[in-house]
């Protein structure tokens, strides 16, 4: 999987504008392709499986159908700084994700590393049965993620430090405000 800089950057909002609090949200993929072109951020105020959740995911299907994507992966930070843990909840999304993409993935973001150089996603891939981490991920020795851009991580902490992720909207915010823009989140690219 190679992330293009929008993919990387958009999680990474999610988290820094609700930094107190669990965020998730789905990775995109072109419909022919594994490259994970976008994300879309979902929740800040989850914690459980909840009926939003199906029309979120179902309001993301429709908005893939009409631009050539799919979804191919799951994200999620915790609220708590050093917590790099994939919650339960996350891994049945996940499992519901790799049910209908044998390819899909997951990512726990590493909360430490989001305004710093070092990658800040840590992946995870259904193997056996359970979710693992994938072992080197974003290094040389793994070429099953990486970035598409490598200065991403220190372009994406220097738009962030300058408050960039005040920007992006979630579907919870849609949820308040109708016009937010939480499918395309173009004001943050």
């Amino acid at each position: 999987m190679k992330f293009s800089h929008k993919a990387y950057l958009k999680p990474l909002a999610h988290a820094t504008k609700y930094p107190t609090g669990p965020v998730n949200g789905v990775f995109l993929a072109e419909t022919d392709s594994t490259n994970v072109v976008d994300a879309v951020p979902f929740f800040h105020f989850w914690g459980t499986l909840t009926p939003m959740l199906e029309v979120a995911m179902t309001q993301v299907d429709l908005h893939c159908k009409a631009n050539g994507l799919r979804i191919i992966g799951y994200y999620e930070a915790n609220e708590r700084l050093e917590d790099e843990a994939f919650s339960l909840v996350g891994q049945k999304i996940a499992s519901q994700i790799h049910h209908v993409n044998p390819e899909a993935f997951a990512v726990v973001i590493k909360n430490k590393n989001i305004i710093s150089d070092e990658v800040a996603f840590l992946p995870y891939q259904l193997k056996e049965g359970q979710w693992r981490v994938s072992k080197d991920a974003f290094t040389d020795k793994n070429a099953g993620f990486s970035l598409e851009n490598s200065s991403s991580p220190t372009v994406v902490a220097k738009a962030l430090r300058g408050g960039l992720g005040e920007k992006l909207a979630d579907f919870d915010n849609h949820l308040e405000n109708i016009k937010e823009d939480w499918l395309t989140n173009k004001a943050v690219v």
